[in-house]
């Protein structure tokens, strides 16, 4: 049985700590996980490397975490995309589809492992 190439996880978060902290929560052995501080530089990243998903912190310096996850989306509708937020958020399913889910902070590793799994079986990857 082959073995499955590991989910490639774009993570963005502007707090260092925070960052640091929640990239060692999303490394597993089937992740791997690159780390941004700003919107700016996750794109130009997202440019020029493949990714699965995208975790993106809403409130980011210059352009919002909403404003990337739409551009990624745009560049690569199949990307699945999770914003996390301080508060909550309404985000219209029908704008960003079946591909896009919310979190709230701060989350356990339980609560962004069952997304990421919840994610990975809407869209046919496990």
């Amino acid at each position: 049985m082959p073995v499955s190439a590991p989910l490639r996880i774009l993570y963005v978060e502007d707090n260092p700590l925070v960052r640091e902290i929640t990239t060692e929560l999303l490394l597993l052995e089937e992740r791997e996980v690159v780390a941004a501080e700003t919107a700016e530089q996750a794109l130009q990243t997202f440019s020029e490397q493949p990714f699965d998903m995208l975790i993106t912190d809403v409130s980011l310096p210059a352009m919002s975490g909403l404003d990337l996850a739409e551009k990624i989306l745009a560049m690569r509708p199949q990307t699945t995309v999770i914003v996390a937020s301080g508060y909550a958020l309404n985000l219209p399913a029908e704008k960003w589809g079946p591909n896009v889910r919310t979190i709230l902070k701060p989350f356990e590793a339980s609560q962004i492992d069952a997304l990421i799994a919840d994610l990975g079986a809407a869209t046919g990857r496990t």
